[in-house]
């Protein structure tokens, strides 16, 4: 018997049925800060942020960046922030690029600060919920990690969400081998899952590693639509003829 499994929360609900013309880092605030400032305008003006067309979030009534989900055969792609598209076009995000090239709809399931974690409880549900073909995820950072204090938090290495959680947060990302093993747990859990519903599974363990992108998106904080672009390349490489 299959187990029910509860829909998981996720930081973007808060933000279900709307669309928004700046979200979280690709604040206008740091867009104008940017822009006052000598050497971060000229690089908004080297990778065009200076001319182009507005950057819309528009989120769907689950709080994903993506239109209405529906009952058509397509993949699901996992992430972070990368892979929703911060500072990006939405057009512009891999997981419409790597649809386009594999002719096939891509459900974008990315969260902004998401962990491994996060990815695995998106997964684990939506799996059951959509008619999914295939599943594609960026692997976020690796010392990420989610805690739940009434409800589901990534902790991230440079922040200290409550006290009591100080400490062993600490303890967590002194050793890079608390952070490989779960890792490792969560990417077998996912695969797990995927070869029960008999659904390919890919993924990048090190998506940044020796990356020099030659532009950035509009935060100037995450990658730009080039390096969207050669990541859906890649994950092309990987899952043509296998889906």
């Amino acid at each position: 018997m299959q187990q029910q499994i509860v829909k998981p929360n996720q930081f973007y609900q808060q933000f279900a049925g709307s669309t928004h013309d700046w979200m979280s880092t690709d604040s206008k605030e740091l867009f104008e800060k940017n822009c006052a400032n000598f050497s971060q305008r000229s690089r908004l003006e080297q990778f065009g942020w200076l001319t182009c067309p507005p950057i819309t979030y528009q989120f769907n009534s689950e709080g994903f960046r993506d239109e209405e989900f529906d009952s058509r055969p397509a993949g699901i792609a996992l992430g972070c922030s990368h892979t929703q598209g911060i500072g990006t076009h939405v057009e512009s995000t891999w997981p419409v690029q790597l649809g386009q090239l594999l002719e096939k709809k891509i459900w974008n399931l990315g969260v902004g600060g998401a962990a491994l974690d996060t990815c695995y409880r998106l997964l684990e549900y939506w799996i059951q919920h959509l008619e999914v073909e295939f599943v594609v995820c960026m692997v976020p950072e690796i010392s990420r990690f989610e805690i739940f204090n009434y409800y589901w938090k990534t902790v991230l290495p440079s922040e200290s969400t409550v006290e009591w959680a100080e400490s062993y947060q600490k303890n967590w990302i002194l050793f890079e081998e608390n952070s490989k093993l779960n890792q490792r747990k969560n990417l077998r859990a996912m695969q797990q899952i995927c070869d029960q519903h008999h659904v390919p599974f890919f993924y990048d363990l090190e998506p940044f590693k020796n990356w020099n992108d030659n532009s950035n998106a509009r935060d100037l904080l995450h990658y730009g639509k080039n390096y969207h672009q050669l990541f859906a390349r890649k994950m092309h490489e990987q899952i043509k003829g296998k889906i």
